[in-house]
């Protein structure tokens, strides 16, 4: 085994040293063909370099005596205009010549009517650059010289020979550079502008410009410019090389192009952005050299075929050939050395190898027991150390039943447990080795994962059991504490009923919030359990946003107004009519918050605001109280937690109100937050999913159209509220600001106002009003700002013409009928606990109902033999028989008369059990004497029809 390794890497060895020996010979000739090639290049390059130059400076030359040239009539220019001449005798001698000169305007709005001494002294000036062109510089290619007014823009020309570029062409030229000149100031004074217009015949020969301002006084008095030939040709020397030589412009785009020399040509199109450049360009295809004109913003760019130098150097081609002919034979060589002899032995040695360590590999594969079982036999060729201690395991007759199991090919999966109870599972796969058929297995010990699932199987059983008995516990409590409790609250309801002593009635009321506040604790206890122990669910239903706050703000206005707050509620225009939820809890959400805000603030005002936010309807409670620490917040929502101890100390609770509220609305699939600033106050905000939602279709009031409304109001949120809410009836609404009012008018404010102008109708919004609107005095209603929707209504009577101007009239308001006489309804008691029983027979009596008592289900079954009953009141828990077995003795004795369940139990399905029982109703201990009174009026009214019904004709 040692021995079959050792070749094998010394055969690999060579291998791969025969390939670096060839490698290295053949480098050291392309090595040594580079640096000789290098060297011809760099010859090379430098004569290109020395004709690149040679035909720049042939150029530069051009461009300079263009400056020179410029420089000159510059210097006639203004010592004229500076020193002018004898006018008279040079305008003589001007007209005898017979020129004239014609101005034309740059722009054609443009007036070129020059006065007479501007032109006088244009013709003079004129005169001397004729007779200094002609007597000095007739060896210059000048084809014009033009002359532009700064003053007028108008452009005249000297001594010009002839026409070379039409005059559209010139002008559009000037006009998009003369803007360079206009603003100049002194400090420009010399700068000279240079450009090239191409022939329209030949791509090689062009007119080029230069452009000089000329200054008198440091003011800008003129343009003078120069136009001459252009022809490349002239800007190179002679060259036996194909060169391409082109001129640009300051933004690298070629003006003139000349091809010369024979030979193939470069086709660049695209040329270097650099100033000045010289290398190869286009992948090494172009020898390119690239230099500014100065003092011109143009370039001149000499391009040479790569190909035209090298192509020359045979000596060249024939090292490259030598070097790809080396290359081909070396690993030629190589190749055949390889496949002949070094890969076909190492093949033959690395099969022996493997065959010799498949073994090896199988075993080490995987960190599970692995064996290879001969499927003729079922002998146990190879295996690793864990195969061989799992295999111990199992007894002869698992063995059997496992190669029997393998050999038929039934299963991929065995699973076996061993003599000491541990679970194997066993996976397998057919395969061939050494020319026979065998199974590759695998096995895992799953002992593990089968206590695991039995662990889980127990944890679920107890967890079940736990909330099983969690209901029990919570069915048991709320029993025990509201039983007491009902005989407490009901007897003091009872006493508050009668007639008490002067004193006493203020003990009663103290015991009366002591009861209720101990009922609220008890309340939120059982309900944080119901929800704890999922008994509690949220139920969905149609209802309107608008009556669940009306609903809170009535309960809770007194308790505002009298701790001297103010409450304000709005509903914006965008909320929907009704949606889809549970509005009990939803209620009971806002209830919460709303006591909370109450509690901790005294002074200042509360804020109950309801909007919609994308698809979630969203209520927020704000207050002015006493804040909460930051470092508090994220703990506000965790059950039995309170804020501070300065806190504490002053307001009482159990610290499950917001950790109920947060379930609750998680419950509804909404979210609920708060911010708070100690000082400051808080601001709680609930939303919850805008399900099923319900929008009154848009109508504008007929009464509304054409009304003024006018507000004056020192609460901007209301205003605003307002201004919205009445704006969308139809009416106009604006800010009252001591404006004259018409009588049809409405005004509409927060705090008393006095108007000289009588008007329809005053209406004051008053944190301390409680209950519907209220006329104080003809047309002057006070209204709660709890409900400022409520004003609608209001201004639909006054439009509408039901509220007359200056009429007594108050909004409706619900009578109770208190005088109805019960004492045709004999009710049947059924109670075993004495206080519980005797209270109820108490509150009845109040009442008005005939009432009478049974200990126990066996009693009442007694009672009802012997006497008729109406509606049958029984607790559900009681001895010997319950209340249950009661209702359902009842139905079966076909007794048809109402019978209510009391009960002490919290769970969510009490009432649902007393029904499916036989019972009619179920009310919850205690039971207050409103509540009662409520449901047995219900019930006697039924028993009162039922009676009509079957009463002789």
């Amino acid at each position: 085994m040692r021995y079959l390794t050792s070749f094998r890497t010394i055969l690999e060895v060579s291998r791969y040293l025969f390939r670096v020996m060839a490698f290295m010979l053949w480098s050291l000739g392309v090595l040594l063909t580079f640096f000789h090639i290098r060297d011809i290049l760099n010859k090379k390059e430098s004569e290109v370099l020395q004709e690149y130059d040679l035909n720049f400076e042939h150029a530069q030359r051009y461009l300079h005596r263009s400056a020179d040239l410029i420089r000159d009539f510059q210097y006639i220019v203004e010592k004229h205009l500076t020193n002018p001449t004898d006018t008279h005798q040079l305008l003589t001698n001007q007209e005898n010549s017979g020129q004239q000169l014609t101005f034309n305007p740059l722009y054609g709005e443009l007036n070129c009517l020059i006065d007479t001494a501007s032109h006088d002294s244009l013709r003079v000036l004129n005169q001397q650059i004729e007779y200094w062109k002609k007597s000095f510089v007739a060896d210059y290619d000048l084809n014009r010289l033009f002359f532009i007014t700064a003053d007028s823009w108008c452009l005249t020309e000297f001594a010009s020979n002839y026409s070379t570029v039409d005059q559209q062409t010139l002008f559009n030229s000037l006009r998009a550079r003369i803007p360079k000149y206009r603003n100049s100031n002194s400090s420009d004074k010399g700068h000279d502008l240079y450009w090239v217009i191409p022939s329209a015949e030949q791509s090689d020969v062009g007119y080029l410009y230069v452009m000089t301002p000329v200054y008198i006084n440091d003011k800008l008095t003129a343009l003078l410019g120069i136009e001459r030939t252009v022809r490349l040709d002239d800007l190179i020397t002679s060259s036996h090389l194909p060169l391409v030589v082109a001129v640009l412009d300051e933004n690298n785009e070629p003006l003139l192009r000349l091809v010369s020399g024979d030979g193939p040509h470069s086709s660049l199109n695209e040329y270097p952005q650099e100033h000045n450049y010289f290398g190869y360009v286009d992948n090494y295809h172009d020898l390119t050299l690239k230099k500014s004109l100065q003092p011109s913003s143009l370039s001149i760019v000499y391009v040479l075929p790569v190909n035209n130098v090298v192509s020359r150097f045979d000596l060249l081609v024939n090292a490259l050939l030598f070097n790809l002919l080396t290359a081909v034979l070396l690993w030629g060589l190589v190749w055949l050395l390889e496949r002949k002899i070094i890969l076909p032995t190492q093949e033959d040695a690395l099969r022996l190898e493997e065959n010799e360590q498949f073994n090896r590999k199988i075993i080490a594969s995987a960190p599970v027991g692995i064996f290879i079982l001969r499927i003729s036999d079922g002998a146990n060729i190879l295996s690793n150390e864990l195969a061989y201690n799992y295999l111990n395991l199992l007894t002869g007759e698992d063995r059997e039943r496992i190669t029997r199991l393998i050999r038929e090919q039934q299963v991929n999966l065995i699973d076996v447990i061993t003599s000491n109870n541990n679970n194997l599972q066993i996976s397998f796969v057919h395969s061939r080795y050494s020319n026979e058929d065998v199974a590759i297995c695998v096995l895992a010990d799953i002992s593990s994962r089968v206590k695991m699932e039995q662990s889980l199987q127990e944890i679920a059983s107890a967890e079940q059991q736990a909330n099983q008995s969690k209901s029990m516990f919570l069915a048991t409590v709320s029993h025990e504490l509201r039983t007491p409790l009902y005989g407490i609250i009901g007897n003091i309801d009872l006493l508050q009923k009668q007639t008490l002593p002067q004193g006493v009635e203020r003990l009663v009321n103290a015991m009366n919030n002591s009861s209720g506040m101990l009922l609220k604790i008890i309340s939120d206890i059982l309900d944080f359990s119901k929800i704890e122990s999922e008994q509690l669910k949220i139920e969905q239903h149609d209802f309107s946003c608008q009556e669940v706050v009306t609903n809170i703000t009535g309960n809770y206005l007194p308790l505002v107004v009298n701790k001297r707050l103010g409450l304000y509620c709005y509903i914006e225009p965008g909320v929907p009519e009704r949606i889809k939820g549970d509005p009990l809890r939803l209620q009971q959400v806002l209830s919460n918050l709303l006591s909370n805000a109450i509690k901790f603030t005294d002074t200042g005002c509360i804020i109950l605001q309801v909007g919609t936010y994308d698809s979630y309807l969203e209520f927020s409670v704000r207050d002015m109280g006493i804040g909460i620490p930051e470092k508090e917040i994220a703990h506000l929502f965790d059950p039995f937690f309170q804020v501070g101890g300065s806190v504490q100390g002053h307001f009482q609770g159990t610290g499950l109100g917001l950790a109920i509220c947060e379930k609750l609305v998680h419950l509804m699939g909404g979210d609920i937050a708060v911010e708070s600033e100690p000082g400051l106050g808080s601001l709680f905000t609930i939303r919850i999913p805008l399900l099923g939602a319900q929008f009154p279709p848009p109508q504008v009031i007929d009464g509304w159209l054409g009304k003024t409304l006018w507000l004056q109001m020192r609460n901007q949120h209301l205003e605003s509220y307002l201004m919205l809410l009445l704006t969308e009836q139809g009416a106009r609404v604006l800010r009252y600001e001591d404006q004259e009012m018409a009588a049809d008018d409405v005004l509409l404010s927060d705090y008393s106002v006095q108007v000289a102008t009588p008007l329809s109708m005053r209406i004051e919004f008053s944190m301390a009003h409680i209950g519907p609107s209220f006329e104080v005095s003809p047309g002057y209603w006070l209204h709660s700002t709890a409900m400022p929707w409520d004003v609608l209504p209001l201004l639909n009577r006054l439009f509408s013409g039901e509220i007359q101007r200056g009429s007594d009239t108050v909004m409706p308001t619900q009578v109770k009928d208190t005088d109805v006489n019960n004492r045709d309804i004999h009710l049947l008691v059924v109670e075993d606990h004495p206080i519980s029983r005797q209270l109820l027979s108490d509150q009845l009596t109040l009442l008005g109902y005939q009432v009478m008592t049974a200990n126990d289900g066996l009693d009442a079954l007694d009672v009802l033999e012997r006497t008729t009953v109406d509606i049958v009141l029984t607790d559900v828990n009681m001895p010997r028989m319950d209340g249950y077995c009661l209702a359902q003795r009842l139905r079966q004795s076909h007794f048809t008369a109402p019978v209510i369940g009391i009960t002490a139990n919290a769970l969510a399905e009490e009432k649902q059990r007393c029904i499916e029982a036989g019972m009619d109703n179920c009310l919850s201990k205690p039971v207050i004497l409103t509540l009662l009174e409520q449901t047995l009026t219900y019930y006697s009214q039924q028993v009162r029809r039922n009676r009509a019904e079957h009463e002789p004709g």
